[in-house]
């Protein structure tokens, strides 16, 4: 059983605890991912609060987006510069190789953290995912026939749009409306759900091999391109990468490439209607 202060979520095949300082947040949001006998976790973060601010005593090797990046000899520490208390007290992230991570808050502001459920938001997902050969892809996923179907690309290309039209013509199962955590098994690439799925408010646990992944293109006609390694940059823009990390970037490099050279990837140029859905289908079924 989960401790009375714990919280465990799963998604993808991953079990990720929570361990609180006192009472655990009850969030209808996520309920769809928790655990109450999750068995083995994976990763664990315990939240510890501040009285005074961490001091890293070096210059940090990163500062993207407003955090900072400290190598430490526990592991890589996050400081979220926007979100310093008035008393100098720090929400921060430390990932450890060994898995056991911590989640720091100002205790002054933990009922306002508490009350949000930031903890997800800030664990450093794409670390955690690259440990268990697997990231973050912007994109929607549904399941049919036991496979996923991922339609990816920036903001506002119509890739939401695609998979509700799946969900409404075929009947397939939505996943996750905004991010597909892509994992690499002995058998091939699985498409999963994740915790973040931006605005959709969709956020399940299941995973399946991946039939095809189709950039997504408004078009005022519908037909496919089947993409080599040249939908390799495109792709790459749509994850979280760790630029200041080398082995970082040379596991995820070879994680894209392996998938490249497995998976099918098309250009979908398409309108949002029921023929691109078909085209889709068929082209893979």
């Amino acid at each position: 059983m989960v401790p009375e202060n714990s919280l465990c979520i799963s998604f993808s095949g991953i079990t990720v605890r929570f361990v609180f300082p006192d009472r655990v947040p009850q969030s209808p949001d996520f309920a769809s991912l928790i655990c109450d006998d999750p068995g083995t976790v994976d990763e664990e973060y315990e939240i510890c609060l501040l009285t005074s601010p961490l001091t890293p005593g070096r210059e940090p090797v990163q500062s993207v987006s407003g955090v900072q990046i400290y190598p430490t000899n526990q592991g890589w520490l996050r400081i979220y510069s926007p979100l310093i208390a008035e008393d100098g007290c720090q929400v921060a992230c430390l990932l450890c190789p060994d898995g056991k991570n911590k989640l720091y808050y100002p205790a002054s502001m933990w009922d306002f953290f508490f009350d949000s459920f930031h903890c997800l938001h800030l664990i450093g997902g794409e670390v955690l995912l690259l440990k268990y050969n697997a990231f973050l892809l912007h994109s929607s996923v549904v399941m049919l026939n036991g496979k996923t179907i991922l339609f990816s690309g920036p903001s506002g290309a119509g890739k939401s749009t695609q998979a509700d039209l799946w969900v409404k013509h075929l009947g397939a199962d939505l996943i996750n409306g905004d991010r597909c955590v892509i994992m690499k098994k002995d058998n091939g690439f699985y498409g999963g759900g994740s915790p973040w799925c931006g605005t959709s408010g969709i956020r399940r646990r299941e995973s399946a091999p991946i039939a095809g992944i189709f950039l997504v293109e408004q078009a005022p006609d519908n037909h496919v391109q089947r993409l080599g390694f040249g939908a390799f940059a495109p792709l790459f823009t749509q994850t979280i990468v760790n630029s200041w990390d080398p082995s970082f970037m040379e596991k995820i490099t070879r994680l894209f490439t392996d998938m490249m050279a497995q998976i099918p990837v098309y250009r979908l140029y398409c309108r949002p209607d029921e023929g691109a859905v078909q085209l889709v289908y068929h082209t893979l079924f």
